[in-house]
C-alpha cells in the first residue's frame, strides 16, 4: 500500500518526467528551426580567396530575395547566429512574424536555385 507520502513523491515524479519531456521537445524544435549554416572556417581548409569567393556568392544569392525583411532576417538568423527571438526583438515584430520572413525568403531562394539548376 502506497502512503500519502508515496504517492506525492510518484506524482511530482510524474510531473517532473513530463515537465523535462516538454523542454526537450522545445529544444529540438528550436534547433530545427534556427539551424546555423556553418561553413568549414573551423578547419582550416579555406584561404582568403576561397572564403571571399563563398562571402561573395552569399551575398549575391542574398540579393536575389525580393523582400529587403527576409534577406536582412536570414543574414542574421543564419550568416551570423543570432536567435530569432533576439532578431524579433530588435525588429519590434513577434517571433512568429521573424519565422514567417524567413521562412519565406528561404522559399523564394529554394524557388531561384532550383530554377538556375534546371536551365
Amino acid at each position: 500500500m502506497y502512503t500519502n507520502c508515496d504517492a506525492t513523491v510518484i506524482l511530482c515524479r510524474k510531473l517532473l518526467r513530463q515537465a523535462a519531456w516538454r523542454l526537450q521537445y522545445k529544444v529540438r524544435i528550436q534547433r530545427a528551426r534556427e539551424y546555423i549554416v556553418s561553413f568549414d572556417h573551423e578547419m582550416g581548409t579555406s584561404s582568403f580567396d576561397t572564403e571571399l569567393i563563398s562571402d561573395m556568392y552569399v551575398e549575391e544569392l542574398l540579393e536575389e530575395i525580393p523582400w529587403s525583411r527576409s534577406r536582412y532576417i536570414i543574414q542574421k538568423i543564419v550568416i551570423e547566429g543570432m536567435t530569432e527571438k533576439e532578431v524579433a526583438c530588435e525588429l519590434q515584430i513577434t517571433q512568429q512574424g521573424v519565422n514567417k520572413w524567413k521562412r519565406k525568403g528561404l522559399e523564394a531562394l529554394r524557388k531561384n536555385l532550383s530554377n538556375s539548376c534546371k536551365q
